[in-house]
C-alpha cells in the first residue's frame, strides 16, 4: 500500500476514480454534488494497492473539516479508513489545527466514535443521506 497527500491538481483523477465509484455508482448521489469546486481548497489522500490503483480517499480543508472520505467496496474491513484518518490527522495537526470535524453518514457515526470522534450536532439531511456533525480534539 502507498498513501499519497496532495492538491487536487496532482491527485485529482485518483480521487475522481474512488468518489465516483462509491458516492455516485453505489451510493447513487448526483455527480455535481459529488465533485464541487470546493475540491481545489482541499488537501487530498489518496491510498494505492500493491497495483498502483487508487483504493481509497478522503480531502482536508484548512479549517479542520474533512470529508469525502470513501474505500472501494472490495477493500472495505481491511482498516483503509483508519489509515485515511491517521493521514488526515497527521496533516491537520502539521497545519497546526486543534480539531477536526465531519459530517458523518449516519451508518459510519460508529466508525468516527471509535477513532474519538463525539457527535455535536442534530441529524441532517445532505445529499440523499442522514449526516451528524462530529468532532475531535487534536490537543
Amino acid at each position: 500500500m502507498l498513501i499519497r497527500t496532495g492538491s487536487w491538481s496532482d491527485l485529482e483523477p485518483y480521487c475522481r476514480t474512488v468518489r465516483l465509484s462509491v458516492f455516485v455508482e453505489e451510493q447513487g448521489i448526483p455527480q455535481q454534488l459529488e465533485l464541487d469546486k470546493q475540491d481545489n481548497h482541499f488537501l487530498h489522500v489518496v491510498i494505492f494497492n500493491g497495483d498502483n490503483t487508487p483504493i481509497a480517499t478522503a480531502r482536508l480543508a484548512d479549517n479542520g473539516q474533512f470529508g469525502r472520505m470513501a474505500v472501494l467496496k472490495s477493500y472495505r474491513t481491511q482498516g483503509l479508513g483508519n489509515q485515511l484518518l491517521k493521514q488526515i490527522t497527521k496533516q491537520a495537526r502539521l497545519q497546526g489545527l486543534q480539531q477536526l470535524t465531519c459530517h458523518a453518514q449516519q451508518s459510519a457515526v460508529g466508525f468516527y466514535k471509535k477513532n474519538g470522534f463525539h457527535i455535536t450536532g442534530k441529524p441532517f439531511q445532505e445529499a440523499r443521506f442522514t449526516h451528524i456533525k462530529m468532532l475531535k480534539s487534536l490537543t
